[in-house]
């Protein structure tokens, strides 16, 4: 009972978030493979040009993480497509820059539709999870960062080793790699439950078992975790001493 999630170390649904955070770390860290394939010298770029590069996607990501309270207002499958296609988009379109405003411009928002969506997974696997097995699980989804890594020079190579290629092969290593995403975003709206509930990866039983352990974890049906924020909550984390990395 309730095995198909709890027990294996992976299942559908980490399945389904591992292959979406896989994306989001080849989409956010390709300018390197990039800047090898001759981004920098296409588009003039000095050394402190390229950092800002690098740097401008994260001051977005930080700014913007507090979009992540959207997960509460609209339901998970239209907000995680929304955020998928966005960077998907934005990813692709890279391709386009022409210059070095125009390729900070899509870090940018590169930045802004990553930040929508992977700090609010967890909220989202507090529905399948109690408390104790969430960290587990969360570590299961950022496994996806060291596993992006393993293969996505090999990836880049085999893209951008054309000698002879229709575009410039960095270009290219941006469209290759952005178009996924969009097609990913796709299968979000249609694949993401919003709840067990509504997790086709499940059986009536345990969909009934998902019930009463959410009803264990915060003593109230699941319908009125999504569709509102209370901002009593979002004060009380504001203060507490454990969320802040810098203590006296």
């Amino acid at each position: 009972m309730f095995s198909s999630f709890v027990g294996p170390f992976l299942s559908t649904l980490h399945i389904k978030l591992i292959t979406l955070d896989l994306l989001a770390y080849l989409d956010r860290s390709n300018i390197g493979n990039a800047k090898i394939a001759g981004l920098d010298k296409d588009l003039n770029l000095s050394s402190s040009q390229y950092q800002w590069l690098l740097t401008i996607f994260y001051i977005s990501y930080i700014l913007f993480e507090w979009f992540a309270l959207m997960w509460k207002i609209v339901p998970p499958h239209i907000w995680a497509a929304f955020c998928v296609l966005g960077w998907g988009l934005t990813a692709t379109l890279q391709s386009t820059a022409n210059s070095f405003s125009g390729m900070m411009a899509a870090r940018f928002f590169l930045g802004f539709f990553e930040a929508g969506y992977g700090p609010g997974i967890p909220f989202l696997l507090s529905f399948f999870y109690l408390r104790h097995e969430i960290g587990f699980r969360s570590g299961i989804f950022l496994s996806a960062a060291p596993l992006a890594t393993c293969f996505a020079g090999a990836l880049a190579y085999g893209i951008t080793s054309d000698s002879n290629p229709p575009i410039a092969n960095w270009r290219l290593l941006f469209l290759v790699e952005g178009l996924p995403t969009i097609v990913a975003a796709g299968a979000v709206w249609f694949l993401m439950p919003d709840s067990p509930e509504k997790a086709s990866f499940l059986t009536e039983d345990e969909k009934r078992v998902a019930r009463a352990r959410a009803l264990r974890q915060v003593g109230a049906e699941e319908g009125h975790r999504v569709g509102h924020i209370n901002f009593k909550d979002i004060g009380a984390a504001l203060l507490d001493v454990k969320v802040h990395p810098i203590l006296p």
